[in-house]
């Protein structure tokens, strides 16, 4: 009866042991790298200069003051961010897109999806969150009708203060 007792008592505070990886989701996580250390502005200044260089050339002594100030504070490391959903669902109307940044926790970051069909390009930003060990989009949807049937391709971006990346393009098709 004594080992029976036993065996019942250890079963049970097993049990109540395990239930809290449930309630401290974050267990073991390791904390956010202090200093970046790779620069990736050298790309985004030729996406962003390139049109105010088109519509205003007699202003070129400006631009280099601003890409001064703003190279410094730019160094961010590159992260992966990866597709799990990029599904078009017919029921309820709309593109779903859900993207997560393995291997960070970090809260105030934003995804960017870029939708590329036939002649269209939708682009559409939203919130990122830290979950257990990695950082999540919150889901993205566009409805149905603002994009062109056909094949499509979806990507991702994520920018934060210290993180940078775009995930490799998803294959989708808007019925």
């Amino acid at each position: 009866m004594r080992k029976l007792l036993v065996g019942a008592s250890l079963i049970f505070a097993s049990l109540v042991l395990s239930g809290c990886g449930v309630f401290y989701p974050n267990w073991g996580a390791t904390a956010l790298p202090e200093e970046p250390v790779i620069t990736f502005e050298a790309n985004q200044e030729a996406e962003t200069s390139a049109e105010p260089e088109a519509s205003l050339e007699p202003a070129a002594s400006e631009t280099p003051e601003e890409t001064e100030t703003s190279e410094p504070a730019t160094n961010q490391l590159a992260v992966d961010v990866v597709i799990l959903i990029a599904e078009a669902y017919s029921d309820t109307g709309m593109l779903e897109v859900v993207a997560q940044v393995p291997g960070i926790t970090e809260s105030g970051g934003t995804c960017t999806m870029r939708f590329i069909g036939s002649d269209i390009e939708k682009i559409v930003k939203v919130s990122a969150q830290s979950a257990s060990d990695y950082t999540q989009c919150f889901p993205i949807e566009v409805p149905l009708s603002e994009l062109p049937s056909g094949s499509g391709i979806v990507t991702v971006r994520y920018e934060s203060e210290f993180h940078l990346g775009t995930s490799a393009a998803s294959s989708v098709v808007i019925p």
